[in-house]
C-alpha cells in the first residue's frame, strides 16, 4: 500500500507479532536510540495501532558523501534497496526483520524480540551451545552463498540470534547492499567470509575450523575449499593488522 511517498506492507498489522508492552492512554512511548554508524540514525519505539502495541525499529539514512547524493537522484534509495533485499532474502528462505514501511530516507521494521547480536553470544554461550550455534550459522551462510546471495555487510553485529527450541534462528540486518547473483562472484564470497572472520578470536581456532567445514558442506558446486580458506585467513590477518595500526 502506498500513501503519498510512503510504502506500507499490505499485511500490516494482521501478520505481525504484537508486543506485551503497555502504553498508558494519552501518553506517547519514548524513543530509544540504538547503536548505528554516523551515516544513520536508529530508533526503537512502540506504537499503538488498532488496540495493539507493536515494537518498531526506525532507521533514518543520511547522505554519506557527494557521490551518494548524486546516486540518490537516479538510483533507488537506500531504504528501498534494503526493503527489496529483505523481501528477496525471505523469498529464499532466510530471516530478516519484518518491514513495516519505507520512505525515501527511512525504513521501519519490527523488532526481533528476545534476540541477541551474534558477537555477544560468541563470548557468553557455554562451549557446547556455542559450537552448535556456529554449526547452524555456517550452514545458513553456506546456503545463502550457494543461492548466489551476497550480504552487503556481514559483520557479526548485523546478525541477530534468536533461540528456537534447541536450535538458533539468524536474522540478517542492514540489507541495502545485499544482492543475488546467478553465480556468486568469488571476491564477494571471500569478502563475506572475511567479515565473519574478523571476530576469529571470539570463535577460537577449533570453532573457526568447524565453521568452514559446515559452510563448505552446503555448496552444491565444487569449490577449492582449502585455497578459499587460506585466502580468507590471509585477508583477515591483514585487515586485523591494519585495524590495529589505526588505533
Amino acid at each position: 500500500m502506498k500513501y503519498k511517498n510512503i510504502f506500507i506492507d499490505d499485511n500490516f498489522p494482521s501478520d505481525f507479532e504484537s508486543s506485551d508492552i503497555q502504553i498508558p492512554d494519552g501518553r506517547r512511548a519514548d524513543f530509544e536510540k540504538l547503536a548505528s554508524s554516523k551515516f544513520a540514525l536508529v530508533l526503537k519505539f512502540n506504537i499503538l495501532f488498532k488496540a495493539k502495541v507493536y515494537s518498531v525499529i526506525l532507521k533514518k539514512y543520511f547522505t554519506r558523501n557527494i557521490s551518494d547524493f548524486f546516486k540518490s537522484l537516479i538510483l533507488p534509495s537506500r531504504a528501498k534497496r534494503a526493503f527489496k533485499a529483505g523481501q528477496m532474502l525471505i523469498a529464499n528462505g532466510f530471516l530478516t526483520p519484518q518491514a513495516v514501511a519505507y520512505g525515501r530516507k527511512f525504513l521501519m521494521t519490527m523488532e526481533v524480540r528476545e534476540s541477541t547480536p551474534f558477537y555477544k553470544l560468541l563470548e557468553t554461550l557455554p562451549a557446547e551451545k556455542k559450537k552448535k550455534m556456529i554449526e547452524q550459522f555456517a550452514q545458513t551462510i553456506g546456503k545463502m552463498h550457494d543461492k548466489g546471495i551476497f550480504h552487503g555487510d556481514l559483520r557479526l553485529g548485523n546478525i541477530l540470534v534468536k533461540k528456537n527450541n534447541e536450535d538458533f534462528d539468524f536474522y540478517l540486518l542492514d540489507n541495502e547492499r545485499t544482492k543475488q547473483f546467478d553465480n556468486l562472484p568469488m571476491h564477494l564470497r571471500i569478502k563475506n567470509l572475511v567479515q565473519v572472520n574478523m571476530n576469529r578470536d571470539s570463535f577460537g581456532k577449533d570453532c573457526l575450523d568447524l565453521f568452514f567445514d559446515f559452510y563448505f558442506a552446503q555448496q552444491t558446486n565444487p569449490l577449492d575449499a582449502p585455497k578459499i580458506k587460506e585466502r580468507v585467513i590471509s585477508k583477515t590477518t591483514k585487515r586485523l593488522a591494519s585495524k590495529a595500526k589505526c588505533k
